[in-house]
């Protein structure tokens, strides 16, 4: 049933017109005299009258739907007209809505400084409050004062700085009115955090309405908002700072243990490799077993350490790939070669699945070879004795070749597969804790497999063992001209001194001597020199044709060596090599840039120094 009253002048106006265009066809007819039918007019007056209590009605409709909106949004819904409530209804949403989204939003897109938007929140609450004085005040958490940031207005009220000073040691405060009750402080707090305060003040006699609280309300949320993120983002860049910070005094460290434990590591190896290689006087064979496992497990220390430094260089950022062609077949074989004595040890035995001969892989040499050695060693680690070891290698699709090794070890529970790849995770089970190592080989592997444009990834099962995997980019590769080269580098390889003459600086008398015994087995002429002093006097008498610069000297520092020696005339052309406990990159790339022709890390194998020595003086010469 339809239901309105004429409450309106609009409504009164709408039942008149109504009247009018129902009785205007009977008066012309009789005016004019003309004859209209019965039913004629009946429909005009019916549809006329019903045009205008359907009319009306909707008006009704309207209007009781503006109320009702204006009821959910907390407003007081005005008398009056359709059009007017509409009008008061869509103003007052339009104030809701500045108040609460645009300082947020067009902060966020534009970028728009704090004290800009702060400054614009307090303007829109002196304007759409019609306040006398606003001012908007900040709270410092860590001291507990409070500061005027910004003021708008003249006020005549005091109260506010006292209402401030009232406020309890959290800096809390209640909404609170003057005696007059023209003036309103609204907390600015989000979350739990108080960041300052709106103080508004009316005129003498006036007071905020219901709307007017809402809008400010809005606003000091708006403004909260945004203090929030600043600090937020404040507080993000403390924290970034801090990492970084934190990052820096963890390469410090990790380079500084890379300094100390290199120095002895190195005397170590390379007394067991020159003493094996019988240059020390005749060995026995117990003798040889003796040094053997002295040299194995001084390789196992370094690995470690390396792993150490390795990962860290990754997650420093300091970690890039040199990618070269590699035959996968040829890899697979040199690194099966080295961990055969651990299969031997254990009772393993290996199995390798045909390999197309072709197959080869873009990878950097050295991140291949501490990929495939930390699958191998694991495989042999975490299988008990007598198991298997299956390894094997194809073409993938999207240009990737798949190396994957398998084993019959104890295999990982599914709730610790997460952990597998995790920095210094091990996973808590019986056999593998009986194992060592730093847990930092996985996740190193999957940042290198990362850095050269591929991916790691297993599949284990608890007894059955598990199967480890690396996708890197595919190639094809002649196995003959690469067999050839390969040849042809051992063949190098062999060469030895002629006679050259080699000036070893070095502060400690044990390595200089076993650099000169090896050097000189190898057929370098020796030249000794422990001090800057011995190094000028050895320059001016000696025609030395290469210089191995030990980088920490007492009294001279190895850097400083290399510049003397590429400032002297004489020697300033001489290829130099130096050694250094320093094994980060960018240390490496300092001791180049200085004139240095090849930085060599310690501890350094005696064959790789000869070679080193060799190529030098044959590029220094062909040039």
């Amino acid at each position: 049933m339809l239901r309105f009253k004429l409450k309106t002048s609009t409504d009164k106006l709408l039942v008149i017109v109504a009247a009018i265009v129902a009785f205007i066809p009977t008066i012309v007819a009789e005016l004019g005299g003309v004859e209209i039918p019965q039913r004629a007019l009946l429909a005009i007056q019916l549809i006329s009258w019903g045009g205008i209590v359907v009319l009306l009605d909707q008006r009704s409709r309207c209007k009781q739907y503006i109320e009702q909106a204006a009821e959910r949004l907390g407003f007081k819904p005005t008398k009056g007209d359709v059009g007017v409530q509409l009008e008061e209804l869509l103003g007052k949403t339009s104030r809701y809505h500045e108040a609460s989204h645009n300082f947020a939003l067009e902060r966020s897109i534009d970028g728009k400084p704090l004290g800009s938007s702060l400054r614009e929140i307090a303007e829109m609450t002196h304007r759409e409050l019609g306040a006398k004085a606003v001012e908007l005040s900040l709270f410092d958490k860590e001291s507990g004062l409070w500061s005027q940031a910004i003021m708008l207005g003249s006020p005549d009220s005091v109260n506010t700085q006292g209402m401030l000073n009232d406020a309890s040691g959290e800096g809390r405060l209640e909404l609170v009115t003057d005696n007059q009750g023209s003036v309103t402080v609204e907390e600015l707090s989000f979350a739990g955090s108080l960041f300052g305060a709106l103080r508004v003040e009316m005129d003498k006699g006036e007071q905020l309405s219901v709307e007017d609280r809402e809008v400010l309300k809005l606003l000091a949320m708006s403004g909260a908002l945004l203090l929030g993120d600043s600090r937020f983002t404040e507080e993000l860049l403390v924290m970034k700072r801090l990492g970084e910070e934190s990052l820096k005094a963890k390469t410090g460290f990790l380079a500084n243990l890379s300094h100390e434990i290199r120095g002895p590591l190195s005397v170590i190896l390379n007394g067991a490799e020159l003493t094996m290689d019988g240059l020390c006087g005749p060995v026995t064979d117990s003798q040889k077993d003796t040094l053997k496992m002295i040299k194995d497990n001084g390789d196992h220390l370094l690995e470690l350490v390396n792993d150490v430094l390795d990962y860290a260089k990754v997650e420093a950022g300091k970690v890039s790939a040199k990618p070269v062609e590699i035959l996968v077949g040829e890899l697979i074989k040199d690194l099966l070669t080295l961990v055969r004595s651990q299969v031997t040890l254990k009772n393993h035995k290996v199995v390798t699945e045909d390999i197309d001969e072709t197959l080869g892989i873009v990878c950097d040499k050295r991140h291949s070879r501490q990929i495939l050695i930390n699958f191998l060693t694991n495989a042999i680690k975490y299988t008990p004795e007598g198991g298997t070891i299956t390894v094997g290698a194809e073409r993938v699709r999207n240009g990737m070749a798949k190396i994957w090794i398998k084993d019959s070890g104890v295999g990982i529970p599914l709730e610790h597969h997460s952990k597998v790849f995790g920095a210094f995770e091990r996973v808590d089970e019986r056999y593998s804790n009986t194992q060592s190592g730093t847990g930092l080989g996985m996740p190193l592997t999957r940042k290198l497999a990362g850095v050269n444009e591929g991916s790691v990834d297993f599949e284990s099962e608890v007894g059955q063992g598990s199967t480890f995997w690396v996708n890197l980019p595919a190639i094809e590769i002649d196995s003959r001209s690469s067999a050839s080269s390969e040849k042809d580098e051992k063949a190098n390889k062999s060469q030895s001194g002629k006679g050259e003459k080699v000036l070893i600086v070095d502060y400690n008398p044990d390595t200089r001597e076993m650099y000169d015994r090896y050097l000189s087995h190898q057929g370098f002429d020796i030249i000794q020199a422990s001090s800057g002093r011995d190094v000028l006097k050895v320059i001016r008498e000696e025609d030395i044709e290469l210089a191995v610069v030990e980088n920490d000297m007492p009294d001279i520092d190895g850097e400083d060596m290399v510049l003397a020696i590429r400032a002297n005339p004489k020697v300033s052309s001489i290829p130099i090599i130096l050694l250094s406990s320093k094994a980060f990159v960018f240390d490496i790339e300092h001791f180049l840039k200085l004139g240095v022709d090849r930085c060599l890390t310690k501890p350094v194998e005696l064959s790789e120094l000869a070679d080193t020595a060799r190529r030098l003086i044959d590029e220094t010469f062909e040039a």
